[in-house]
């Protein structure tokens, strides 16, 4: 979300993060219960079983696509922070820079402006939208669709996270994308796998940002 590429080797300013006023904080680990079945199941039992499941699935995933309906719908309105992207070609290198963003949602699809300041009066920007689904398994985001792997609501705070495949540098790659909010901040993570490289994530960017006062 909102990369535009200019081309430019030269590092940005960086951005005073103590503007920001709220630490994000994404967990990473999720519990899980295990259930354990006897070793024989009546057919009858068993129809019940899958029909019990399939329910179950439909229902989180309709709740999943109100979850997040209802996140686009909060974002609403106008923001600021900053963007902090990894270069792609050592994967070391950070470049930063001050950033603002204005989002919209008229019950269907969620749209965003985000402008970025590059330094010695250098502006640049892009915007996109974002749709979800009827059973809340998929998002468009920007003409690309993406899984919907987890919604995570605790108290103020909504964490979806979203993967795909595709490519970088020609490089086959597994992408996930972490968006995480609350009333008075959110944040977008962009993380990609190359697939003949190991399991590891690289943090390819990452926007954060606070409603503005």
């Amino acid at each position: 979300m909102f990369m535009r590429e200019t081309g430019k080797t030269h590092v940005y300013q960086e951005w005073d993060i103590s503007k920001i006023n709220a630490f994000i904080k994404i967990q990473k680990g999720f519990n899980k219960k295990v259930f354990k079945i006897g070793n024989y199941l009546h057919p009858m039992k068993i129809s019940l079983l899958f029909a019990i499941v399939g329910f179950s699935i439909t229902a989180c995933s309709q709740n999943n696509r109100q979850v997040i309906n209802d996140q686009f719908s909060r974002l609403t309105g106008n923001w600021e922070g900053f963007m902090e992207y990894t270069d792609m070609y050592d994967n070391k290198i950070k470049y930063s820079m001050p950033a603002e963003c204005q989002t919209l949602y008229n019950g269907k699809k969620w749209q965003y402006a985000v402008q970025y300041d590059e330094g010695e009066g250098e502006k640049s920007g892009g915007k996109g939208d974002c749709t979800v689904n009827d059973d809340g398994t998929r998002m468009n985001y920007d003409g690309v669709v993406w899984n919907v792997v987890n919604v995570t609501q605790k108290g103020d705070s909504i964490n979806i996270v979203l993967e795909t495949t595709g490519k970088e540098n020609r490089k086959k790659a597994n992408l996930r994308r972490t968006i995480f909010s609350t009333s008075e901040t959110f944040s977008i993570l962009e993380e990609v796998n190359f697939v003949e490289e190991g399991p590891n994530y690289i943090l390819r960017n990452k926007h954060v940002f606070r409603r503005k006062k």
